[in-house]
């Protein structure tokens, strides 16, 4: 599958304190993504063909590790 044009190839953000980057992977519909909590440097791969829907799954993926470090909110 071809992407849409206007559709970004990259993006970076910050969620909870934490700032995370996820670039579009060479297989379609899969991401690539890191992020550093502490001095623990998280890197993976997500699917998602929609990019908002990779963000929100390595947002999920932020905040299940600070709930693992104790950090979370609840």
């Amino acid at each position: 599958m071809t992407r849409r044009p206007g559709e970004p190839d990259a993006h970076a953000g910050i969620h909870r304190g934490v700032h995370y980057s996820l670039r579009r992977n060479a297989a379609p519909g899969y991401w690539r993504y890191a992020y550093a909590i502490s001095d623990r440097v998280r890197a993976g791969r997500v699917q998602g063909r929609l990019p908002l829907l990779a963000i929100r799954r390595v947002q999920m993926c932020i905040d299940r590790d600070m709930r693992a470090l104790g950090r979370g909110s609840s």
